[in-house]
């Protein structure tokens, strides 16, 4: 269960005085938005979202959400389709009430909620009803513990629904009356929900012989703008840009466009492509891209900015505008994310990525109980006397007919995710326990290094749980070793600085991995209390070293010694460049040369034949 403490009558009381004065104060979108991160953090939980019913059947559409987690993308306008046994279930379910979940009983994982990369641990799900009418439903999601919700808690979270539910609905009522809801307030272009009712509506008369390019764009590092130069300048830029794209689409001859401002700074739009002016319609996005960019860039000289780009092109008469928008936008986060200068085009074989790391995420749960993830050592040498210093600790995923999901297929994934803080902990579970055996069986025992994600940084969990292996298997702290990549470091300078500390204050070693990879400075490198400095691999990029490559190479070992720290190198799989370490004087060797990694079983055979 979790320790978390349940809100007072006084803080329930105060939370729902909060929302009433934020609904009065300010504008429509900062004031839902200001109360979604609030409920967030008042209640300590990974996402908060509202999902209004949408215009399709059995739909609802992301209007605001709250993630823990900065850096990933909230979902704003993705619209969630839903069975109609889903749908009709769920209303079923709200007519008593609110809908509890919690992992580890009798409920199976709970389908209202849309994709997730792994079931959650905790949710809570308020229906919003104007009058009889279901208008959708508020989300608190956690994918950390499991939790209780008290009674006050469950009665302020249904008259914040409430306040929210009727103000949106009011707002909205308005916007109908007025005439506002087929525009974009702000720049005048069709409004989200406009564009995908009409983009539904025309898609089938639009697909004669020429398929339709629904191009999905943002404008990277926007909300820096609005911090730097404020919003009213965010909000003049917005209107510029739409502005700017629409002289262009004027500018493009026999082009019929549709395009709005989904929201925030993105932006979408369809037009008819013929197949052989494809390659055209692309230079043009993206010479339009570099254009608007620039200008961005003149007004704003202080913010680095780009245009991300996705496109979809739709053949098929039967494809849904939810579905074109989401596989266009799906292309845009890629682009950003590879940090792609041109426009990305969707492909079947990104929907087959999502399908696979979909799958990755739901059988992980399934690996970790089953202890299907498998930690295999991998020998550290000393240089000196070629005597066994230790072992860094990697993982395998071996499936249950034997074959081996590797690293580089799932970490990834993970990494980005956060599933990888579950799989670090189960691998430093997995070390304590081969560490405590081999005491009891009166073995030689070694330091074991671990990795640290970067994901760990995100909370305050990794040092309680290993301060809990301590006390659960009384393993000696030297024997216990963190491996922290250079880009942590560089990224996460204070939470890594702070992990190294608290490390080391408990008798456990601290090493730089992956070192020469990235851009740390000497300064920082000084300013940390680390013990060893593990050279890159990529310095041992082929046999024969050149003579800059081993003047490279010593001056780190140098560096290195001088400031109190060891040095291992790793990625060593020739006898020349060991003989080459070894005279360099570095510490330790890591690599195809002495050992590949190793399961359990083999590794204690490889200990023994050089502890004796």
């Amino acid at each position: 269960m979790s320790a978390r403490v349940n809100l007072t009558e006084t803080e329930c009381v105060a939370l729902i005085k909060y929302i009433s004065d934020a609904l009065v104060s300010k504008n429509t979108e900062s004031a839902v938005a200001a109360i979604v991160e609030k409920l967030r953090e008042t209640f300590d939980v990974t996402v908060v979202s509202i999902r209004e019913i949408f215009s399709r059947p059995c739909s609802l559409r992301y209007t605001y959400e709250a993630l823990c987690d900065s850096t990933k993308e909230r979902r704003v306008n993705e619209i969630i389709s839903f069975d109609e046994d889903v749908w009709q279930s769920a209303l079923d379910k709200f007519a008593d009430g609110c809908y509890i979940y919690k992992a580890g009983g009798e409920q199976s994982a709970p389908k209202f909620i849309g994709p997730v990369p792994v079931p959650p641990k905790s949710m809570i799900q308020i229906p919003m009803y104007n009058g009889a009418e279901f208008f959708g439903v508020l989300d608190l999601v956690d994918f950390e513990e499991i939790r209780d919700w008290s009674d006050s808690e469950i009665s302020t979270l249904t008259a914040c629904a409430n306040f929210i539910c009727q103000y949106l609905y009011r707002l909205s009522s308005l916007a109908k009356v007025q005439g506002r809801e087929e525009t974009d307030p702000l720049t005048g272009l069709m409004s989200f929900r406009a564009f995908t009712d009409s983009l539904d509506a025309k898609l089938s008369e639009m697909l004669n012989d020429s398929p339709v390019a629904v191009v999905y764009s943002d404008i990277n590092h926007f909300k820096y703008i609005n911090e730097t130069y404020g919003y009213k300048k965010g909000d003049e830029l917005l209107k510029l840009t739409a502005q700017h794209i629409i002289d262009g689409v004027e500018r493009e001859r026999g082009v019929e466009l549709m395009l709005c401002r989904a929201h925030a700074d993105n932006f979408i739009s369809a037009a008819v492509v013929p197949e052989e002016t494809i390659p055209m319609f692309e230079n043009y996005i993206h010479a339009q891209n570099k254009q608007l960019s620039k200008f961005l860039q003149d007004n704003c000289p202080d913010v680095r900015i780009r245009l991300y780009t996705g496109i979809c092109y739709v053949r098929d008469r039967n494809t849904t505008a939810a579905t074109a928008i989401a596989y266009a936008n799906l292309a845009r986060k890629i682009a950003k994310r590879d940090h792609l200068k041109k426009p990305l085009v969707f492909s079947d074989e990104m929907m087959d990525d999502i399908k696979y790391q979909e799958y990755l995420n739901n059988e992980l749960p399934k690996a970790i109980e089953n202890h299907d993830l498998k930690v295999f050592y991998q020998p550290k040498i000393n240089c000196l006397d070629d005597s066994l210093y230790g072992a860094e600790a990697l993982v395998r995923w071996q499936k249950p007919d034997g074959t081996f999901i590797y690293p580089d297929k799932f970490i990834p994934v993970f990494e980005k995710n956060g599933n990888i803080v579950d799989v670090d902990f189960y691998v430093y579970r997995e070390v304590f326990r081969y560490l405590r055996g081999r005491l009891d069986a009166g073995l030689s025992v070694f330091p074991i290094s671990m990795n640290v994600s970067r994901a760990h940084f995100r909370s305050d969990k990794i040092i309680p749980y290993i301060e809990g292996l301590f006390r659960e298997y009384k393993i000696p702290p030297e024997l216990v070793e963190f491996e922290l990549t250079e880009n942590i470091y560089m990224n996460n300078f204070s939470k890594a600085d702070e992990f190294i500390k608290s490390c080391r204050d408990r008798g456990m070693q601290v090493s730089m991995d992956d070192f020469g990879s990235g851009y740390s400075s000497l300064n920082v490198i000084s300013s940390l209390a680390i013990d060893t400095l593990k050279i890159d691999r990529i310095f041992l990029k082929n046999d024969n070293l050149s003579d800059n490559d081993k003047t490279v190479i010593e001056s780190m070992i140098a560096m290195a010694k001088r400031l109190g720290m060891k040095v291992i190198c790793e990625g060593v799989e020739t006898e020349s460049q060991m003989r080459f370490l070894k005279k360099a004087l570095c510490d330790q060797i890591q690599g195809f040369y002495y050992g590949r990694p190793m399961d359990e079983e083999t590794f204690n055979k490889f200990a023994a034949q050089l502890t004796g």
